[in-house]
């Protein structure tokens, strides 16, 4: 059984396409996936040798530009990963502001990062040598993030949180009490907490490869990209 794409609010190339069709909700589509990619820029930049203030104004630099110039509206599905596309357009980026003296627009060029001391504290404890494993390493994250966010959404839309609760760090391997104990906390059998498990792993796969697959090309194996996001975290 494939996974329920309905549930997922919009597509990564969903929003590309908003950005280069300049819909009503264009300027919403860029913003959002502003929010989501500046992440793994900044542990790249932090470990091409940046200062955290550094890495935060050429990553804010780069979004600004990128505002500006449309950046997202050069992204095309059937070209490549977009992860590959973000990195090298970075890249690129870093290479011609490397003599310049970076200046951060205000208003409406600025992609807000209120959570850049958790962005910090994860480059940390995460960083890498090899700043485009830093990067990867983040967007892993991001995946795995956006595929729970998914889960939890599923969920608590059919009136499961209780359940979702009890038996999401089963994900993790981080359960601290045993399926008995939570079927009695829950009033439920014991054998339907074991079907729930199953079915929350099989559901978080799901969602895994479908989050995959919207930043992938058509002709590329989303298995192949999550086998790859998996190893890189485990690194």
């Amino acid at each position: 059984m494939s996974a329920d794409n309905s549930s997922f609010q919009n597509t990564r190339w969903t929003l590309v396409q908003q950005i280069k069709d300049n819909s009503i909700d264009a300027g919403h589509a860029l913003n959002e996936l502003c929010q989501m990619y500046w992440k793994p820029l900044y542990a790249y930049a932090r470990s091409f040798g940046r200062t955290m203030e550094d890495s935060e104004d050429v990553v804010q630099g780069f979004m600004a530009k990128g505002i500006e110039k449309a950046l997202f509206s050069a992204a095309q599905k059937e070209k490549g990963k977009m992860r590959t596309f973000l990195l090298t357009a970075f890249k690129r980026y870093l290479r011609d502001e490397h003599a310049k003296e970076i200046t951060i627009k205000r208003g409406s060029g600025k992609v807000e990062t209120t959570d850049i001391a958790t962005e910090e504290e994860r480059w940390v404890n995460e960083k890498s040598a090899d700043p485009s494993v830093s990067f990867d390493k983040r967007w892993a994250l991001i995946v795995v993030e956006a595929a729970n966010l998914q889960l939890e959404k599923k969920y608590r839309s059919e009136g499961n949180l209780k359940l979702y609760n009890a038996i999401v760090p089963s994900l993790s391997g981080e359960l601290t009490i045993g399926y008995q104990e939570i079927a009695d906390d829950l009033n439920v059998s014991l054998s339907s907490i074991k079907v729930g498990v199953h079915r929350m792993r099989k559901r978080y796969g799901e969602m895994l490869r479908a989050e995959i697959t919207e930043t992938i090309t058509e002709n590329e194996d989303p298995d192949d990209e999550l086998r790859y996001l998996i190893a890189i975290l485990s690194e």
